[in-house]
């Protein structure tokens, strides 16, 4: 047996990542494998940040209530149009926003601030105030200018890098492969939900929650499959995930020390190699890690609900992040709010609620329930206390150690 911090070291000692692969850009999505560095300006040239007409700032500098100043309008650019070349003196034009500014034309005012005549002698505009250099224009290379960073090595490609990534006409975009991951439940007693049975059966909640939580941090599941009690239909299973091309594998069920714990003597028949198995912690206590000869990685966690969302949360979840070339989650720092006592000799990770008080500190609170096949306190839970081994009282005021209750996300 060994401790949840051995565990972790096991597992950044045995996990590369995965090869670096290039996609287009409307179809990136997971980790950049490196920097993305502007190679232009964005925008690529001055347009206006609004519907209005473009104005040489200095023919306004005389405009108030009382001095109204009058401009000749020649033209309207529309936006993807090239602007056009206007030399006269008192001149404005009609612009739309994101259009191109014409040359020598240095601000916009809306057009709902300025009085609009037409007659036989033309088109013009009265403007009652001074229109500063700049007003409503996005200007070439504000945003972006060649040689900074758009994203960074080990930053995922979410909605809004990928707009930035876009707007800088960045393609043939480095990640890291994708890492996909099979899932198989054991146990006969399991039964799908559409299923029916007179049998003293127990709803299969863990496929449907491993399947879930692997799809919310952006990751292929290769689909999920359930094993009865038998070592050779959980060999098969195994063979199967390994054969869909899935790098890591997940099992619930079958790795404790029962007579129908079956999945560590299905690994070993296939030639695994068993990195470790069983840590001190609760929930989760015989949760196994073990390579194929192929390459695969084998997460078997614990048959127990909450066990298994443990194993994915402190294992799994790291396991991918590893894979995808980036360091591991880190927890953050919280004050107890409730008094608890727990086993001297185990790390703990209790369901808990974390909330902000009123100097905007963190305070967690342990729900009631902590067995682990209770499922209701995640009806309140927004994160996990990690009460580690060597402390067996955690009294309120003390700083803890929380991490939010799915990957990634911020409380």
């Amino acid at each position: 047996m060994i401790s949840y911090k051995e565990a972790i070291e096991i597992l950044s000692d045995s996990l590369q990542a995965l090869p670096i692969i290039r996609v287009s850009a409307e179809q990136a999505y997971g980790v950049l494998a490196e920097d993305l560095i502007s190679e232009m300006q964005v925008p690529s040239f001055s347009n206006s940040a609004m519907d209005g007409f473009a104005v040489k700032s200095e023919e306004t500098q005389s405009a108030s209530k009382k001095n109204l100043v009058k401009l000749e309008v020649k033209g309207c650019i529309l936006a993807g149009e090239i602007a056009p070349i206007i030399k006269e003196k008192k001149s404005s034009c009609e612009i739309m926003t994101g259009s191109i500014m014409p040359e020598e034309f240095d601000a916009v005012i809306p057009i709902e601030q300025v009085v609009i005549e037409e007659s036989s002698a033309g088109k013009f505009i009265t403007i009652d105030q001074v229109v500063n250099k700049g007003r409503n224009i996005r200007l070439a290379g504000e945003d972006y200018k060649p040689g900074t960073v758009i994203a960074k090595k080990g930053q995922a490609i979410n909605p809004h890098r990928l707009m930035s990534i876009i707007a800088n006409k960045q393609n043939d975009i480095p990640i890291y492969q994708i890492p996909k991951v099979g899932v198989i439940t054991t146990g006969s007693e399991l039964i799908d939900q559409e299923k029916h049975s007179d049998k003293p059966m127990i709803p299969n909640t863990n496929g449907p929650f491993l399947q879930s939580s692997v799809r919310r941090m952006g990751i292929q599941c290769n689909g999920v499959t359930n094993a009865p009690d038998s070592l050779e239909l959980i060999k098969k299973n195994i063979q199967y995930c390994i054969d869909n091309n899935s790098d890591i594998i997940l099992t619930s069920g079958g790795v404790s020390a029962g007579k129908l714990d079956l999945v560590p003597d299905a690994l070993l028949s296939l030639g695994a190699d068993i990195l470790f198995h069983k840590i001190w912690m609760r929930p989760g206590k015989p949760l196994l890690f073990a390579k194929m000869p192929s390459g695969q990685f084998v997460f078997g966690l614990p048959g127990n609900p909450v066990a298994v969302a443990v194993g994915f949360r402190f294992f799994v979840a790291q396991a991918i992040r590893m894979l995808q070339g980036q360091t591991l989650e880190q927890p953050f720092l919280a004050t107890n709010a409730v008094e608890f006592k727990k086993s001297e000799k185990f790390c703990f990770f209790a369901k808990a609620r974390t909330d902000y008080t009123e100097n905007s500190l963190p305070e967690t609170t342990i729900l009631p329930g902590q067995e682990s096949f209770k499922l209701s306190p995640f009806r309140d839970a927004n994160s996990w206390m990690i009460l580690p081994e060597g402390k067996n009282l955690i009294k309120v005021g003390d700083t803890i150690q929380v991490m939010p209750l799915h990957p990634g996300e911020a409380l």
